[in-house]
């Protein structure tokens, strides 16, 4: 039993790589949030409130681009990764050029339509109140000249970071910010644009990204490659689109929600429950940058693993991610509970007359940090296993469930409706709960809460390895084993075990120079009727073992890698600082 329990798969690798996505989105985030907090503080100090107060009152603009963002390029990473895990290069490039095809004419033909009845708009959503109106109106005759731009950067983030370079996102991220920062005061305090200049500060930012975003494009390692098929092109689209759609509804609901929530409170309880409420909201805020580096993880890192075919690498994550945002957000909570004194201070609560409350609201609402981030988590999950309508309708109850909750709380006694928040999440778990067992008893092979396959497709062998020769060889009697259970012909069987050792003992080689102990490398086989895969990863140094030309000396260096790549079809990649070496063997056809 302890054998068994040695070959199974560990979450090493996986790890790796989440840890690598989760602290360069949070970073990213972190950057990305300051940005428009100094933005903030910048357009306030020197040209006033009402400035504030107008780039503020376009956000449904905002949110109606970002909801056009998630429906063509979010829906079309998801795709990407995977066809990146099927190694299924012709359809990668088909999705990455329809998805940036579509973003543009769409993204083109709504700012050109709003910057037309730009005097429209700004009427509408300032309300006719008349310095605000003209203030949101120069901002916004700027800032959807550059609305394009700045979709497209954020869907070329989600590409890139799904190719595995999450660090080139945060640097790109950053620089954003810098540059933002330092054209808002060139132009606001020094130039003295008005609002105009940081529309224009905010373009800028997002070019400078853009263009180094674009450097991934240029390096070797980059698997996107620009490839026109006209006449596929909106298939593409429409199946990113489809799967874009609950993260696109969820962003539209969320504005729908803030909205609705603001109005309750607002008559409820008035200003200071507005103030209280605005407060809460940065809490929401901070729990988002923490879902953005972790739970997105599962768009990506999750995408790759289940195009590989990898249920037992997509089950590990999922865990690690409920883990982490956990333990992140309880102490996030506990720091909201012991102390909200703090967080009062910070946003100058002593000029408010119902402290109490105040604080009494922030207690109450960190509550839901955490069913509300294992939701979105689990929902995520649902999204790329295949499971797209109730990912919508999940996204509608969560938002629904929020606004009844504090509606019906705040009509029985306006006080209470701090604890519509919680009791919302704790009922929307409540309810994955309900909904997947229903699914499990029609479908026992998903597991409940979570509705990960419990088995793989097909006869597979799924392990971990230590970078030890002994470990090496007990694992190539493991696959020797397997494949004799598959039924595997003698001469595909022998290639196999052939191609492995060279790959396995050459990683145990020269893969690491240290610390072997605490590293290990995933092997993946998956037999199927015509074919037979081998996933090989390590985070040794960077190895591509393809050769240009097979051929070894007199001496016989060489040999192994030489017979590797004329016994498979043999593919690699390095992303999140893992090599991936993919291959795969046509099987002997028997008589």
């Amino acid at each position: 039993m302890k054998e068994q329990e040695e070959r199974k798969k560990k979450g090493y690798l996986i790890a790796k790589a989440l840890h690598q996505f989760m602290w360069a989105s949070i970073l990213a985030s972190l950057a990305s949030q300051i940005a428009m907090t100094t933005d903030a503080i910048v357009v306030s100090q020197f040209i006033g409130p009402e400035a504030i107060s107008a780039i503020n009152l376009t956000m449904p603009v905002v949110i109606f681009f970002n909801f056009l963002m998630m429906l063509f390029g979010m829906g079309g990473s998801v795709l990407v990764a995977r066809s990146l895990g099927e190694r299924d290069e012709q359809t990668t490039n088909h999705v990455f050029t329809s998805t940036l095809i579509g973003l543009t004419v769409v993204g083109v033909f709504f700012s050109a339509l709003l910057l037309f009845f730009s005097p429209q708009v700004a009427s509408f959503i300032t309300n006719d109140t008349p310095i605000i109106c003209t203030l949101s109106l120069r901002y916004l005759r700027i800032m959807l000249l550059g609305t394009t731009l700045t979709i497209l950067f954020m869907t070329i983030t989600n590409f890139v970071k799904t190719d595995g370079n999450p660090q080139l996102v945060m640097k790109a991220v950053i620089t954003s910010s810098i540059v933002n920062l330092f054209f808002d005061i060139l132009f606001i305090a020094i130039l003295k644009t008005g609002i105009e200049g940081s529309a224009w500060a905010s373009i800028i930012g997002s070019v400078i990204a853009l263009l180094l975003c674009c450097r991934h494009f240029r390096s070797a390692n980059n698997s996107y490659h620009w490839q026109v098929e006209f006449k596929q092109c909106h298939q593409y689209i429409l199946k990113g689109v489809k799967m874009g759609f609950p993260m696109g509804i969820n962003t539209l609901l969320l504005g729908v929600t803030t909205y609705a929530i603001n109005s309750i409170i607002l008559s409820s309880l008035g200003a200071e429950g507005v103030f209280a409420w605005a407060v809460c909201f940065q809490l929401f805020v901070i729990q988002q940058m923490v879902l953005g580096g972790i739970a997105t993880s599962i768009y990506s890192i999750g995408g790759l693993l289940i195009g590989e075919n990898d249920i037992v690498g997509l089950r590990l994550l999922t865990n690690k991610v409920v883990k982490y945002i956990c333990l992140s957000l309880f102490v996030f909570t506990l720091f909201v509970l012991i102390t909200p004194e703090s967080i009062g201070w910070l946003f100058a609560s002593k000029h408010i007359q119902s402290e109490d409350m105040f604080f009494n609201a922030l207690r109450i609402y960190a509550l839901l940090l955490i069913p509300y981030a294992i939701a979105v988590v689990y929902r995520i999950l649902y999204q790329i296993l295949g499971y797209w309508s109730l990912s919508v309708v999940l996204s509608i109850v969560q938002m629904g469930s929020m606004i009844l909750s504090v509606g019906l709380l705040a009509w029985v006694k306006p006080e209470w409706l701090w604890w519509g928040f919680p009791i919302s999440g704790l009922f929307l778990l409540v309810v994955y709960l309900v909904v997947t067992l229903v699914i499990h008893h029609k479908n026992p092979d998903a597991e409940v809460l979570t509705l990960i396959p419990q088995a793989e497709d097909g006869q597979s062998l799924n392990f971990s390895i230590k970078y030890q020769n002994e470990d090496v060889q007990q694992a190539l009697e493991n696959i020797s084993t397997f494949l004799e259970s598959c039924d595997i012909e003698p001469a595909t069987s022998f290639q196999i075990n052939l191609c492995c050792e060279e790959l396995m003992y050459n990683i145990v080689t020269y893969a690491v120079n240290k610390n072997t102990d605490k590293h290990l490398f995933d092997v993946h086989i998956i037999c199927h009727k015509e074919t037979v895969n081998v996933l090989i990863k390590d985070d040794g140094k960077p190895f591509n073992p393809i050769l240009k030309t097979v051929s070894f000396n007199e001496d016989g260096d060489g040999l192994g890698l030489a017979l590797v790549n004329t016994m498979a079809n043999i593919k690699y990649k390095f992303m999140y600082n893992q090599n991936v070496v993919f291959l795969t063997f046509k099987r002997q056809q028997t008589i």
